[in-house]
């Protein structure tokens, strides 16, 4: 079986009349101020009374940017800024001329704030035109903070950095004080820093920005940020911090077993030992406070990915990303933090590990050395693994890299990974926002006891009202990355799309959305494995934030091989081909109670598939956070038939911005398991917190008994010294 080629599909492009347009009325300057030096600390209550705010650079040239590119931002947004040798301090003046109208539905750290009233901001320290920081502060008080790499292509939002910052509402605007200590971030000896800056209005939906208010770009996009000058001389302090934990958990095993405390101690040691290259020293490192990962159920032959939280893994991880660049694409990603201290679902202790990251002139650097323990119930013995991530900047659009690991994590066997890749990223040569992406991989791997070779290319390229990508990807049997996740080995993908997003100039429609998406996998001699063709033959976003979508997929499967899906189910081997539809709706994120329905319905295999999910979520304050889900899917096959089920309930209370308890409940009907996680986090300040956290579980046996499997509850204390 085979398709024609898909490289005949990029004529697609051509339906893009403004591909080669000129972007009239769109401004294209790089704004600029000079931030100016105090010699005082300054309280961080969101008053702005102190007298030096009057001396501050003011930023209050706005422009909008969604949905009427290129009026000027009204409400007013107004941005302060000063700093002294140790920290960078911002004023935040947003007039609102209807406060009852905000959105105010999170207040809790990180929160993601999708229709919150809230400012975001970025800041190139090292002014490479790729890396930045990224903070957010809403109106309810939430605090929000990541790493962006690649031009925003790259995006750690669990990263964590120490930094203070206040918010209160007043009868017609809300305002936001912030102060960040330059040692939360590594930057350059220049004086001048890239930045931009970001409001949301949630109750229109409105977005403005600072510089480059283009509808193509987004905040992330730091190329096109504006300047800042006025930071040399800043200073970093010692650079140095010592975070050590204390834990008491109790365990409750199931099978009778008694329960008992354990009590344990770790830590971690840091030196930026330059002021833009840190060193981190972990013994005994623990993640008893990490989230739970998200239940899923898999239908496919293929493994699922699930992402990194833990928080010793997400420091500067940026710096060791490689492979597949855009967001959800996971088939191919030679270095998985994940394969390090766990192992099918069993933790691997991590006795000592030593992380060197940063920048060293045009270069970024990651450098990660671990040791790990034997673990009896993994089934796992100790060793050493290692991984190396050099990046030179040629220039501010071209960077080219590298890619060393050496270890394997499950076995007493040596595997080691060379790569080489090229990135590239402007908003300046095409008209819009254009990156290519391209890597070569080799493997060798004494477990099979031969090498094996990969390589993958992407192109994307969003304009004003046009999409474009297309991506070649291709991986040898034999390539084995023991430190990475390659989901179909020996398999070649071939993927493209383009899609038009006209935007109405009246009415109460903000956006459509029209598309192709094919996608085809093919063995190694030409043969095609699987394909997919998404047509987009109906997207619609309201003003208010309501959504409609309507998609239909074309597919071909052929799998070699027998293989179960559910209850029993099994899809024989053989050639497969069959249509599916979609159907969408979700209500604007901005009521206090909304939710999102979808159906998928259509022939799958030599049967059908019906599969409906729904979510629910109220949130009546910023404090109170509901949310219900429940997924199934319902198949009929010539070899059998079967029902999969997923529930998720999560109850989310911040007390305040610094205090909150998050609870998930889960459960599913594949494994007969429902697990709890309740999570209790005081944040006394950056870097010292407190942790309570409850793991439960129960099974339901052969009889339809449900008996408990654990009940273990971990009190953590985490005390960071900044020297």
């Amino acid at each position: 079986m085979r398709l024609p080629p898909l490289l005949s599909l990029l004529g697609l492009f051509s339906l893009g009349p403004d591909l080669w347009a000129a972007q009239e009325g769109v401004r294209h300057d790089s704004p600029s101020g000079r931030v100016p030096t105090i010699h005082e600390a300054m309280r961080v209550d969101a008053q702005l009374d102190e007298p030096a705010w009057d001396h501050a650079l003011r930023l209050d040239d706005f422009t909008e940017v969604r949905p009427n590119e290129g009026a000027p931002g009204d409400p007013a947004t107004t941005i302060l800024m000063m700093r002294s040798e140790t920290h960078v301090y911002l004023g935040i003046i947003c007039m609102e001329p209807t406060p009852d109208a905000m959105v105010l539905q999170n207040m809790s750290r990180d929160a993601f704030l999708n229709d919150d009233d809230r400012v975001e901001f970025v800041f190139d320290t090292f002014h490479d035109q790729r890396s930045a920081y990224w903070f957010q502060i809403s109106a309810a008080g939430s605090r929000g903070d990541a790493l962006l790499g690649d031009n925003g292509r790259r995006f750690n939002k669990p990263w964590n950095g120490f930094w203070d910052g206040k918010a209160r509402i007043l009868e017609d605007r809300w305002v936001a004080e912030i102060a960040i200590p330059f040692s939360t971030m590594a930057f350059g000896e220049g004086d001048t820093w890239g930045a931009n800056f970001n409001r949301f209005r949630g109750s229109t939906r409105t977005a403005y920005r600072w510089a480059s208010p283009r509808r193509e770009l987004f905040l992330g996009n730091v190329s096109a940020a504006g300047d800042l000058h006025g930071f040399a001389g800043a200073r970093h302090g010692t650079g140095l911090e010592f975070r050590p934990f204390f834990k008491a958990k109790s365990l409750n095993p199931s099978g009778g077993a008694p329960s008992h405390l354990l009590g344990d101690v770790g830590g971690e040691l840091s030196w930026r030992f330059t002021p833009q290259l840190t060193g981190a020293l972990t013994w005994n490192t623990d993640f008893a406070e990490t989230e739970v990962d998200d239940r899923r159920v898999n239908l496919t032959r293929f493994p699922l990915f699930f992402p990194e939280k833990r928080d010793f893994f997400l420091q500067d991880s940026t710096l060791f990303q490689f492979g597949e660049g855009r967001r959800g694409s996971n088939n191919l990603v030679p270095y998985f933090s994940r394969r390090i201290g766990l192992f099918k679902g069993n933790e691997v202790p991590l006795d000592v590990g030593l992380r060197v990251a940063g920048r060293a002139g045009p270069w970024d650097l990651g450098v990660l050395g671990v040791h790990t323990g034997e673990s009896a119930n993994a089934g796992v013995p100790d060793g050493d693994l290692f991984v190396f991530r050099p990046s030179y900047h040629v220039n501010k659009s071209l960077s080219v890299g590298a890619l060393i690991t050496s270890g394997n994590p499950t076995k007493d066997l040596d595997n080691t990974v060379l790569g080489t890749d090229l990135r590239w990223s402007s908003a300046d040569v095409l008209p819009g926002l254009a990156r290519i992406n391209t890597y070569l991989l080799y493997t060798d791997d004494e477990a099979i006891g031969r090498d094996g070779l990969a390589f993958g290319s992407e192109f994307d390229l969003q304009t004003r009202d046009w999409d474009y990508s297309f991506g070649l990807m291709a991986t040898q049997n034999d390539f084995a990355p023991r430190l990475g996740f390659v989901r179909r080995a020996g398999q070649r993908r071939t993927d493209a799309s383009v899609f038009w997003n006209p935007r109405p100039s009246e009415g109460p429609v903000r956006r459509y959305s029209f598309g192709v998406a094919p996608e085809v996998w093919t063995d190694l001699a030409g043969d095609t494995i699987s394909s997919r063709i998404r047509l987009g033959l109906l997207e619609v976003e309201w003003d208010n934030g309501d959504a409609f979508r309507f998609n239909s997929f074309l597919r071909t499967d052929r799998p070699s091989v027998d293989f179960t899906v559910a209850d029993g189910a099994v899809i024989r081997a053989g050639e497969y081909s069959w249509t599916e539809h979609q159907l969408r709706f979700g209500t604007s994120d901005a009521r206090a109670l909304s939710g999102t329905g979808q159906v998928s319905f259509g022939n799958w295999y030599d049967g059908d598939l019906l599969s409906f999910s729904a979510t629910m979520t109220y949130r009546p304050d910023s404090h109170l956070n509901l949310n219900l889900l429940y997924q199934e899917d319902r198949g009929s096959l010539t070899g059998g038939d079967f029902t999969a089920r997923l529930e998720r309930a999560s109850f989310d209370y911040a007390f305040n911005p610094n205090v909150s308890l998050q609870t998930l409940v889960q459960a599913d009907n594949i494994s007969d398991s429902l697990g709890l996680q309740a999570r209790f986090h005081w944040i006394v300040k950056d870097g010292r917190e407190f942790f309570v956290v409850v793991d439960s579980g129960w099974q339901e046996i052969t009889s339809g008994a449900i008996v408990p499997t654990s009940a273990d509850v971990t009190a953590k204390v985490v005390y960071a010294i900044r020297f």
